[in-house]
């Protein structure tokens, strides 16, 4: 065996702490060459190559168990290498965005809107009662039923949100089987001030729950839910 180097040596030639070496040999990551008989761990030339190793992998972020796989797990190492790199790619995706946001608040404009000229307005619930259904989603959200379109023959109604000329301006509408276009169910998502009372009170309201309020990497808190007639309505905490 050749000349073993002290921890803090082996520390300073591979550009890791001392606590740091003593936190990968503990989870069996780098572990000393030798360990005297008064503790004292000491360290062989060669095993520097993988102590650099590790530094340049753990400053891409790759966590420790992704980085003992990559050195020591053979054909998955590529594996774990492409999930980060994926994970990197969407990071960047995420802070270019993040970068447009406050970009735009610099420059007076107003955040998360949208740079296309054609945005939603609408969205098409199929619902067996009509009735039932403007009654359930009052009594689950809170969602305010008026009149949207008059014309000579009837009124037509709809959940309406903002006013037609401002950006946050949305409609949801209630359609049965026979109306044109009508298909369903329906997928969609709403804000709410107060994520578990309003889940409460979808359930209380007769709503399925699908998925209990719970948090979602990169995502607001959130819940999923059912309506009676099957469309699934996604809350998001405010």
């Amino acid at each position: 065996m050749s000349e073993l180097d002290a921890i803090g040596k082996f520390g300073r030639l591979a550009g890791l702490s001392i606590h740091t070496l003593r936190h990968y040999d503990d989870i069996g990551l780098l572990v000393p060459a030798d360990v005297s008989d008064g503790g004292q761990r000491r360290y062989d030339r060669s095993q520097l190559e993988r102590a650099r190793r590790i530094r340049a992998l753990r400053w891409t972020g790759l966590p420790l168990d992704e980085i003992a796989v990559v050195l020591d797990g053979g054909g998955s190492a590529r594996d774990a290498l492409d999930r980060h790199r994926d994970a990197l790619r969407r990071r960047q995706s995420r802070d270019g965005d993040a970068i447009q946001q406050i970009t735009r608040m610099m420059e007076g404009k107003p955040m998360n809107s949208t740079l296309n000229t054609a945005r939603p307005v609408q969205i098409k619930l199929l619902v067996r009662d009509v009735d039932e259904a403007a009654a359930f989603y009052a009594d689950a959200f809170g969602f305010d039923w008026r009149t949207t379109q008059r014309t000579d023959d009837e009124d037509f109604n709809g959940f309406v949100f903002g006013s037609w000329d401002h950006p946050d301006f949305f409609l949801i509408h209630l359609q049965t089987a026979d109306q044109l276009g009508a298909v369903g169910p329906a997928t969609f998502g709403i804000t709410v001030d107060d994520l578990d009372a309003a889940h409460a009170r979808a359930i209380s309201a007769g709503a399925e729950e699908v998925r209990p309020p719970h948090d979602l990497q990169g995502m607001p808190r959130s819940s999923v839910v059912k309506d009676p007639d099957g469309n699934v309505a996604w809350l998001y905490q405010a």
